[in-house]
């Protein structure tokens, strides 16, 4: 019998049974009976007084109101809070002050969603380990109605203790150093959400770089091991104009603690030398997530695909402060920041997500990635593999902190961030 005739079948068996079934009903008192104790009974647990949250959930409630930026202990206090920086890995502690204001409303939470919102946010952070950032931004959201949201911004920054340890897949552990990044950046961008599922970017910005002799007392500077006339522009740092400009289709069905649907991106950055005539390039990047729900969606499948391709101009190079790198809480776990780095670069990685509690998720990981000066060099067969385990902290909408156990052909390394991996 096809499926057409076995429907019909259903509908007409549904209309002779009805009446019968409501006929019975409207005969039998017991059955009757039954029906009211039931009404009853809804109407009683409407009126019961709602479950009152624990300590715990009601922190994490919180959270979820303040849109999961930071943990709960970041709370915003008229308008300051406290920041962690945005430092990379190796900075060791920071310690900052954050102050956001809404420029058109007494109340700063006020009607967010309002067109022409102005907001401005200011950032001062300091580690324990000497990195510093100062920066300040002015944020226009939903001009003049429109989904379009404008940033203008400023930021100067040192990290004094950058890892290097040479090009390629094959640099080595034990040629650990570093070297001393300063900049002072400026720029605008925009981002159109042109509707439910795309959205486009673009900006500039002008950039200032200076390389110094590092400042870490347990490895060499860089210029110590390598010779500064091989790693492209340790010796001179001009200044830069960099164009960018992206397109990305989002379905995640909660960017803050995403469990199904995905993010595809691409974008395009342009990078000019201002000075020397000798370091212009540009870079397109890939990223690329899915996540996979199984069916009762207190499991998921997160897989994460990245590469960076960089192209230099006809006879100048790409700096080396410029080049994608794995390695670190958010590429090949298992591997110190700034392991590997070249011109170009791929990552894959899965994992494995399960609800071991209401606000707490297992995880299990593997990472593989790989760089290589030239494009068509990067390959399968010399991807260098990380796994491990961990465990996600969440509220009911929003990631809180992750703790990740990594391990790789280099030893063992823990992680604990407050932003997801991907």
């Amino acid at each position: 019998m096809s499926v057409t005739r076995l429907w019909i079948a259903f509908l007409l068996l549904s209309a002779v049974v009805a009446p019968i079934a409501a006929q019975d009903q409207s005969q039998n008192p017991s059955d009757s009976r039954a029906a009211l104790l039931v009404a009853e009974r809804d109407k009683k647990a409407t009126e019961t007084t709602p479950p009152q949250r624990g300590r715990v959930e009601r922190a994490l409630y919180r959270y979820d109101q303040e849109n999961g930026a930071l943990p709960f202990i970041f709370q915003t206090w008229h308008g300051l809070q406290l920041a962690s920086g945005g430092f990379p890995a190796g900075a060791g502690t920071g310690f900052g002050t954050r102050y956001t204001h809404d420029l058109g409303s007494v109340r700063p939470a006020a009607d967010p969603d309002r067109a022409n919102r102005v907001e401005l946010d200011a950032l001062a952070a300091y580690s324990t380990r000497s990195y510093w950032r100062a920066a300040v931004a002015v944020n226009f959201y939903h001009v003049a109605g429109a989904p379009v949201d404008v940033s203008l911004r400023a930021q100067r920054y040192e990290y004094p203790q950058e890892d290097f340890f040479g090009f390629g897949q094959d640099s080595l552990e034990e040629n650990r150093t570093n070297y001393l990044l300063r900049s002072t950046e400026a720029g605008a961008a925009a981002r159109w959400k042109i509707a439910d599922l795309l959205e486009v970017a673009g900006g500039f910005s002008y950039l200032n770089p200076t390389i110094g002799t590092g400042t870490d007392s347990r490895f060499p500077s860089t210029e110590e091991v390598f010779n500064p006339a091989t790693i492209p522009g340790y010796q001179q740092q001009p200044d830069f104009l960099r164009g960018d400009a992206s397109v990305a289709l989002d379905w995640l069905d909660n960017p803050l603690h995403p469990h199904g649907g995905g993010r595809y991106g691409v974008q395009f950055s342009d990078y000019r030398d201002q000075d020397l005539d000798a370091f212009s390039f540009h870079r397109v990047a890939i990223d690329l997530q899915q996540y996979v729900p199984i069916p009762d969606r207190y499991r998921t499948i997160a897989l994460h695909a990245r590469a960076n391709f960089t192209d230099a101009r006809s006879g100048q190079e790409v700096p080396f402060y410029f080049q994608p790198t794995l390695g670190g809480a958010q590429a090949l776990r298992g591997f110190r920041e700034f392991r590997f780095q070249d011109r170009n670069s791929l990552l894959l990685t899965g994992e494995y997500r399960w609800e071991a509690w209401w606000a707490l998720d297992g995880a299990v990981f593997v990472d593989a990635g790989t760089v290589a000066a030239e494009r068509r060099d990067l390959s399968l067969r010399n991807l260098d593999v990380s796994y491990g385990v961990g465990v996600r902290v969440h509220s009911n909408s929003a990631f809180v902190a992750r703790l990740d156990l990594a391990f790789s052909r280099e030893g063992f390394i823990p992680l604990l961030r407050f932003e997801h991996v991907f």
